[in-house]
């Protein structure tokens, strides 16, 4: 899979299924825009969103490089315990993949899941809103 270079660019947003399917909307710094599908997601924590979220990086891991610190993290459990060692076996015999998302500023995230796509997109709500005023 090619990743564009996201260094500079934008987080948008996310969007939730409930079938485990997460939409990862971003933008590269020459405003490019993409969404990152992820499938079978098992577990995520994303934090810090503000306005303006700009990208670092994206750091996408195999199962092999999944850590006690990422299970404590996106489990919200002690990494000694029986439990996050359970959880982190578990991710790697499924062959699970971690991504991070690294901010210079506003959103971060760590995202536990089993495939992804990406795909460029053209922005159709940006064109589709107009813009309303809500009256009193």
């Amino acid at each position: 899979m090619n990743i564009p270079n996201f260094h500079d660019g934008y987080f948008d947003g996310l969007w939730l299924s409930s079938d485990r399917l997460v939409r990862i909307f971003l933008r590269t710094c020459d405003q490019k825009s993409y969404t990152l599908t992820l499938q079978g997601v098992q577990a995520l924590t994303v934090s810090g969103i503000r306005a303006g979220n700009i990208i670092l990086d994206l750091v996408f891991r195999r199962a092999r490089e999944i850590t006690s610190s990422d299970v404590q993290d996106l489990y919200d459990v002690d990494s000694g315990t029986e439990q996050a060692a359970k959880l982190l076996k578990s991710a790697q015999e499924t062959q699970l993949q971690v991504l991070e998302l690294n901010p210079s500023y506003g959103a971060q995230g760590l995202l536990l899941f089993e495939t992804c796509d990406i795909h460029e997109t053209t922005d159709k709500m940006a064109a589709s809103v107009s813009s309303t005023r809500l009256s009193d």
